[in-house]
C-alpha cells in the first residue's frame, strides 16, 4: 500500500510539470515590439536610402508617412517598458518632420537639416534596439 502514495505523488509530479511546461507555451513567441523595431528600422533604412534627386523631397516624405506608422505601431507595442527610449525616436522623427516641411522651399540649410534628422532619428532608433534586444 505504501506505493500507492509514491505512484501518486509521482503522477502528480507529472501532471503539474505538464500543466507548467503546457502554460509556458507562449514563450517561444517573439513580443510584439520586436516586430515592431524592425519594422521601424526597415523604413528608416529606406528613408537614409532616399537618393537626392528632383522626386527626392515627394520619396523622402513618403517614406516618412510609413515611418509614422509603424511608430504608432510601435508606441502601442512598446508601453511603458521602452518609453524612454521610444520617446527618443518619437522626437527624432518630430524633427525629420519638421524638416521636411522646411525643405519644400530647398536651400541648402534646409536639405542639411533633413540630413542631420534622419541622422538623428537613425541614432535614436539604435538605442531603441539595443534597449529592446534583451526581450527579443
Amino acid at each position: 500500500m505504501p506505493r500507492r502514495p509514491t505512484l501518486s505523488l509521482a503522477a502528480s509530479a507529472v501532471l503539474l510539470a505538464a500543466l507548467t511546461l503546457g502554460s509556458c507555451g507562449g514563450e517561444d513567441e517573439t513580443p510584439a515590439v520586436c516586430s515592431s523595431v524592425d519594422a521601424l528600422k526597415t523604413s528608416v533604412t529606406d528613408l537614409q536610402d532616399v537618393k537626392i534627386d528632383k522626386n527626392a523631397l515627394t520619396t523622402l516624405q513618403d517614406s516618412f508617412n510609413q515611418i509614422k506608422s509603424d511608430l504608432t505601431k510601435l508606441t502601442s507595442d512598446a508601453e511603458d517598458e521602452f518609453a524612454t527610449e521610444v520617446d527618443a525616436v518619437t522626437k527624432a522623427a518630430s524633427s525629420v518632420s519638421s524638416s521636411l516641411e522646411a525643405a519644400a522651399a530647398p536651400t541648402a540649410a534646409t536639405v542639411t537639416a533633413v540630413g542631420v534628422a534622419i541622422e538623428s532619428l537613425g541614432t535614436s532608433l539604435r538605442a531603441l534596439e539595443e534597449a529592446v534586444r534583451s526581450t527579443c
